[in-house]
């Protein structure tokens, strides 16, 4: 399974528990260009019940060489359920992940509705263990069941597997989650949603690396009008 058929296969798991409805995107921003002509990219979003956004991403790079997929999945504030995140790097020799859940509380009852689950998929393979260190910035956001480092190819299937596993049971859970009514449950959802896209926006290094490639500006745009 290449990049192209890992990405294709999250959107149809996707379909099988929501229906997905495409949003307009700028031409400039779903396909930019890059000024040496070395990046393919398209960037796409998603309305879809239960969440504000879902927001997808390809691109192909020839010089050096690397295929990537992003996704995020951003359930809307008055849903007691945490974003899911898979971002997925292949390059000649190594590949490069983010599989997580972002979780906007981390108490014991939470935890056992939402990370649990995903521990048990976790733990049915072998441990994907790295020396990267976690960014400072994502730390909040890690929990028993993050996968994030730079791990050998071979794990690529693993990964895949145990991604395709955490996104069923992400989205089984959306789909049966009841709707918040408490006033200041509610104030700290949507905090944390406004910090973690703040946080996506300023503090994620990919940016940095695409605006090399399409400019400062378009690759600004993007973060904050396709991803976030």
């Amino acid at each position: 399974m290449d990049q192209e058929q890992r990405f294709q296969s999250i959107i149809e798991r996707s379909r099988a528990h929501i229906l997905l409805e495409p949003v307009d995107i700028d031409p400039d921003l779903a396909e930019p260009k890059s000024r040496l002509k070395v990046l393919k990219a398209r960037h796409y979003n998603w309305r879809a019940d239960r969440f504000c956004k879902i927001f997808g991403m390809r691109f192909s790079v020839k010089l050096p060489p690397m295929e990537q997929l992003n996704t995020i999945f951003y359930p809307q504030a008055d849903l007691d359920v945490p974003i899911f995140i898979f971002f997925c790097l292949v390059t000649k020799r190594k590949l490069i992940a983010h599989l997580n859940i972002n979780c906007p509380f981390d108490d014991a009852g939470y935890r056992a509705r939402h990370v649990d689950p995903l521990v048990a998929i976790l733990d049915q393979y072998a441990p994907f263990e790295c020396k990267d260190r976690y960014p400072e910035w994502m730390k909040k956001y890690r929990n028993p069941c993050t996968i994030y480092g730079m791990f050998p190819q071979e794990r690529l299937d693993d990964l895949t597997d145990c991604a395709f596993g955490y996104l069923d049971a992400y989205l089984q859970q959306v789909t049966s989650a009841e709707r918040v009514r408490d006033p200041d449950r509610l104030e700290q959802i949507n905090r944390f949603h406004e910090q973690f896209k703040e946080d996506i926006r300023t503090q994620d290094k990919a940016q940095g690396m695409i605006a090399k490639m399409i400019g400062a500006d378009k690759a600004r745009r993007i973060f904050y009008e396709v991803t976030t």
